[in-house]
């Protein structure tokens, strides 16, 4: 019976989250689909979710060989991984769907240009959602309007820029063929640049919008240390992955564009957080580009004689109208 499904591997990364882990993993052994692993890699925790997640018998636990650096840790564990497909979630992210590996086979298979599939989600006690699939500009990544669950199920899936990385669906060999995350970043930069080098090669993003997801992760974004953390590495990541990707016109206008937006975000967040880090992050992601600029000219050279679409068809895919 099972040779007749393909196996998803299920990878889920995990840092510190033993408060969210009693909650999702439960609804992932739960799935209807026959052939299936679960795979939990560790980004170094402290918090004894390593004991917790030990308690499932059918759960491969990977510890990363570079501790708290993202892109790597998901990278490895996909190497790992038997799977044809693969399931990639955060550890925040409640599956809902008891049938939604089947529908996601499904969808992807309907499509013979089928690259990724991302999922949409809600956060918990919300009944709308702005996580519907990820949109590229000239100051980068787009802030999606909230949009009323009710009407999100009842549309059809579309083209989207890149999906979610908290929670996304693809083939093995797509991802491959890509390149996976880029582990020269520790954050940040991973789903957006991972989108475009999939659209680069001539295949799809697109989105699954059958049911909705739940993300239960919210309050940690209230945390200065760890928000100050992340946007640091946000802003070079951001900056780094417009060189590497863009074409050189377009990425000139949007070098310019995102670090006026981003200097505005962080104006912003230290004044609503009354506190400097935000502030100063921006400009320590700044110096860590300046830093890195001939290792990233040296990354552009090699994606843009890779890519197989020249033009940038990422910055054409705009989001949807719901009426």
């Amino acid at each position: 019976m099972k040779n007749k499904f393909p196996l998803v591997s299920v990878v889920m990364l995990n840092y510190n989250g033993l408060k969210y882990l009693k909650r999702t993993i439960p609804p992932i052994l739960k799935l209807d689909y026959p052939n299936f692993e679960f795979i939990i890699v560790d980004n170094g925790s402290t918090d004894r979710s390593l004991d917790f997640i030990k308690k499932f018998e059918k759960i491969k636990i990977i510890k990363s060989p570079k501790l708290r650096e993202k892109n790597f840790a998901c990278n490895y564990a996909i190497k790992k991984s038997k799977g044809e497909y693969i399931l990639m979630l955060d550890n925040d992210i409640i599956i809902k769907d008891t049938f939604l590996v089947r529908k996601l086979t499904s969808q992807y298979c309907a499509n013979k240009n089928s690259g990724s599939i991302g999922l949409t989600f809600n956060n918990e006690g919300e009944s709308s959602s702005g996580y519907i699939g990820g949109f590229l500009g000239y100051y980068f990544i787009k802030e999606n309007k909230l949009i009323e669950l009710k009407k999100l199920i009842k549309s059809k899936d579309y083209l989207i820029g890149f999906p979610h990385g908290a929670a996304f669906f693809i083939k093995k060999s797509i991802w491959n063929e890509a390149g996976g995350y880029d582990s020269h970043l520790k954050f940040g930069g991973d789903d957006s640049d991972l989108g475009m080098r999939i659209l680069m090669n001539k295949y799809e993003n697109r989105i699954f919008l059958q049911t909705s997801q739940l993300h239960i992760g919210l309050p940690e974004r209230k945390d200065n240390k760890k928000y100050i953390y992340k946007w640091k590495l946000m802003v070079y990541a951001h900056l780094y992955t417009i060189t590497k990707n863009y074409s050189f016109f377009n990425m000139v206008f949007a070098l310019f564009g995102f670090s006026i937006f981003a200097f505005l975000k962080s104006i912003k967040q230290s004044v609503f957080r009354i506190h400097l880090g935000p502030f100063l992050a921006f400009f320590y992601g700044n110096y860590l580009f300046l830093k890195n600029l001939p290792y990233n000219l040296e990354q552009r050279k090699k994606i843009q004689l890779k890519r197989i679409v020249k033009e940038d068809i990422f910055l054409k895919i705009k989001p949807p109208k719901f009426d």
